[in-house]
């Protein structure tokens, strides 16, 4: 799930997605938009403890700030007025606060971005092969193949690698990407 602010675009880290699925596709559309961009970590489990452990909370906060995020927000809420996280979270916070402290961002962090571009206004799911498209058709040919290329995509170029859409309200091309790879091109990885 991509969440737009004003001017700032969230993905949500939970349910057991790709992250790195996740980050591609948000920060894509904060690139093309020239937008900030920032990670939501939300209920992994449908009962308590909801949240991962601190392990994992720890190592998705450092990721979404490895990846360039702007924005970490960790959800703390089943829904009544308590709170959800536990003291190893709440350690796991503080440890993720001091590694910001000792490693700031530098403003290279973009260089050697690769844009992946799909066909304007394409609505596959990309959380695997039996996702649907706009949540209403099955999957198609089509639909597997561009999966299989983003994956093949992301093995050469990992957290290099955003996907955006082919859009002619937004000119990604004059952001910060090495190089584009449309939908329609052969993949030679």
């Amino acid at each position: 799930m991509i969440m737009k602010l004003d001017n700032t675009v969230f993905t949500e880290f939970g349910w057991n997605n790709s992250r790195q699925m996740d980050i591609a596709f948000c920060r894509g559309a904060a690139t093309a938009q020239d937008k900030d961009w920032g990670v939501m970590i939300t209920w992994t489990y449908n009962q308590p403890p909801y949240l991962e452990n601190a392990t994992k909370l720890y190592a998705d906060m450092k990721l979404a700030y490895d990846n360039d995020a702007n924005y970490i927000v960790v959800f703390n809420s089943d829904g009544s007025n308590s709170g959800i996280l536990d003291n190893d979270q709440f350690n796991a916070i503080q440890a993720f606060w001091q590694y910001v402290q000792s490693n700031p961002k530098t403003n290279d962090v973009s260089r050697g971005r690769v844009a992946y571009v799909l066909p304007e206004g394409y609505g596959y799911g990309f959380r695997g092969m039996n996702d649907s498209i706009w949540g209403l058709w099955e999957a198609d040919n089509f639909s597997d193949h561009q999966l299989s290329n983003i994956n093949s995509e992301f093995q050469q170029y990992g957290s290099k690698l955003d996907v955006i859409f082919d859009d002619p309200l937004f000119s990604f091309y004059q952001n910060p990407y090495s190089r584009a790879i449309y939908w329609n091109e052969t993949i030679t990885s």
